[in-house]
C-alpha cells in the first residue's frame, strides 16, 4: 500500500497496528502479573522453599536431630510443609557399660543400626514431622557414619 491508499482507508484499519501493539503489551503485562502472583503464592506456601531445600540435600546423607534428643541418619528425599521423608534411616544405639566375671567394666559400645532391624520391622523410611525436628546437618563424604551406612 502506498501513502495515498493508507490515508483513504477507514480509521479502524489504520489503527490496527496500534491496537495490536496495545493488546500484545496488555497480554504480556497480564502474563507477567500472573507469573509473579503464582511465584509469590508458591513461596509463601512453602512449595518453592521445600523444593530448593530438597535440591540441596539430593545425593547426600543428612543427620536429623529431633527435639526429643534422638538422631537419625539417612537421605531426605521429600520435604513438605508438614514433614520430611527420610529414606534408609539409621539410628545410634549405645550399649551401656557392663562388668565381666572378673569385675572389670567394659567400655560402652556405639553401633549404627538400620531402623529396619528394629524388632517391630518397620519399612525403610521415616516420615518425620517438621515440628519434631530440632535441626538438620548435611554429612560430609568423609564422614564415618557414611562409611558405616555404605558397608552395612
Amino acid at each position: 500500500m502506498n501513502d495515498k491508499e493508507i490515508n483513504k482507508a477507514p480509521k479502524h484499519v489504520k489503527n490496527i497496528n496500534g491496537y495490536g501493539k496495545a493488546i500484545l503489551v496488555f497480554t504480556i503485562l497480564i502474563f507477567v502479573s500472573v507469573l509473579i502472583f503464582v511465584s509469590i503464592s508458591l513461596w509463601q506456601d512453602g512449595t518453592a522453599r521445600n523444593t530448593i531445600q530438597l535440591l540441596k540435600y539430593r545425593g547426600s546423607y543428612q543427620a536429623v536431630f529431633l527435639t526429643n534428643g534422638q538422631a537419625y541418619f539417612g537421605n531426605i528425599t521429600e520435604i513438605t510443609n508438614e514433614y520430611i521423608l527420610l529414606k534408609e534411616p539409621y539410628s545410634i544405639k549405645v550399649q551401656q557399660k557392663q562388668t565381666d566375671e572378673e569385675g572389670q567394666t567394659k567400655q560402652s559400645e556405639i553401633k549404627l543400626l538400620s531402623i529396619e532391624d528394629e524388632f517391630y520391622k518397620p519399612e525403610g523410611y521415616m516420615l518425620i514431622e517438621k515440628s519434631a525436628i530440632n535441626f538438620i546437618e548435611e554429612l560430609k563424604d568423609s564422614s564415618q557414619i557414611i562409611d558405616i551406612i555404605e558397608n552395612y
